[in-house]
C-alpha cells in the first residue's frame, strides 16, 4: 500500500550545503513532470538557474582555497624544519666537546641555551606558531649581536639557510590565513537562495495536485522524490557521524587524538 503523501513536508527548506544542494536543484529539475504547466516550468527554469550561480559561487570559493596547496605548504614545512633542524644539531654538536680542549664547545653551550631555551618543540606546532618562533630566535641574534658567535660556532650557511626560509614561510603562513578566512565565507545567502528556490518549486508542483484525481498525487510525488531522498540521506550522514565520534572520542586524559587543533596536515 502506498504511503501517503505529506504535502507538508514540501513547505519548509530541505537542509542543504551548496554543493549537495545544486545536486538536489539539479535532481528536481530533471524529474519535472513532462505535462507541466506554465508556473511550473517557470519555477524549475528559475531553479535551475539558481543551482547554476551557486555552482559559480562555489567554484569561486573553491579557486580561492587552492591559492597555497597543502603540498606546497608541507614541502616548504619540511624544509623549515631541515634548515632548524641541521642549525640547532650543528650547534650541540659542537657543544658536546671537551670545553678545554674546544673552546668554541662553551660558546655553543651559550648559544643553545639563549636561542633555543625551550628545545626546538615549536617544529611541530601549527604553521603560525612556528613562524612566530623561528623569528623569534632570528630577531634574538640580530637584537643581540650574536651573529657572529653564530658564524664562527655553527656556520654562516647554517645561519643563512634559516634566514632565507623565513620570509618565504611567514608568505605561506600569511595566504593560509587568508585561505582559511575563504573557506569560512559565509555562502548563507547563496544557500538561502537554493533553498527559497526549492520551496518555490515545490509549491508549484504541489499546486498542480488535483483533489479528485489521484494520477496527480503520484505525478507530484515521483517529481518531489529528490527531495524526500535527499532529506532521508542527510539524516543517514547525521546518524553515521554521531557514531563515528563517539567512537572517537578518548578515554579521559587521553592524548594525541585526530583533533588535536595544533596539529599540522596529515599529523594527528
Amino acid at each position: 500500500m502506498t504511503e501517503p503523501f505529506d504535502r507538508s513536508m514540501f513547505a519548509t527548506a530541505p537542509v542543504i550545503t551548496v554543493s549537495n544542494g545544486v545536486t538536489l536543484a539539479g535532481a528536481l529539475v530533471a524529474a519535472r513532470p513532462a505535462g507541466a504547466d506554465a508556473g511550473m516550468k517557470k519555477a524549475a527554469k528559475h531553479l535551475k538557474s539558481v543551482a547554476e550561480t551557486a555552482q559559480g559561487d562555489l567554484v569561486k570559493r573553491n579557486s580561492e582555497l587552492g591559492a597555497v596547496p597543502d603540498e606546497d605548504s608541507r614541502a616548504l614545512d619540511n624544509e623549515a624544519d631541515r634548515c632548524w633542524g641541521a642549525f640547532r644539531m650543528r650547534g650541540q654538536a659542537t657543544a658536546m666537546l671537551r670545553p678545554d680542549v674546544h673552546p668554541q664547545a662553551r660558546r655553543a653551550a651559550v648559544l643553545d641555551a639563549k636561542l633555543f631555551p625551550q628545545g626546538t618543540e615549536f617544529l611541530k606546532s601549527d604553521y603560525a606558531s612556528q613562524s612566530t618562533s623561528m623569528a623569534t630566535v632570528l630577531q634574538t641574534i640580530a637584537q643581540e649581536g650574536l651573529e657572529t658567535d653564530v658564524h664562527e660556532v655553527i656556520g654562516a650557511e647554517f645561519l643563512s639557510a634559516v634566514r632565507d626560509v623565513q620570509p618565504r614561510y611567514e608568505a605561506m603562513v600569511r595566504e593560509r590565513l587568508r585561505r582559511d578566512r575563504a573557506a569560512g565565507q559565509n555562502l548563507f545567502e547563496t544557500i538561502r537562495a537554493l533553498q527559497a528556490a526549492i520551496v518555490n518549486y515545490a509549491g508549484k508542483v504541489i499546486g498542480s495536485i488535483e483533489h479528485d484525481d489521484p494520477a496527480t498525487v503520484e505525478t507530484a510525488r515521483l517529481a518531489l522524490l529528490p527531495i524526500l531522498n535527499h532529506r532521508d540521506a542527510v539524516a543517514a550522514a547525521q546518524r553515521a557521524g554521531k557514531s563515528a565520534s563517539a567512537a572517537a572520542t578518548p578515554a579521559p586524559g587521553a592524548a594525541g587524538t585526530a583533533a588535536d587543533p595544533a596539529a599540522k596536515p596529515g599529523e594527528g
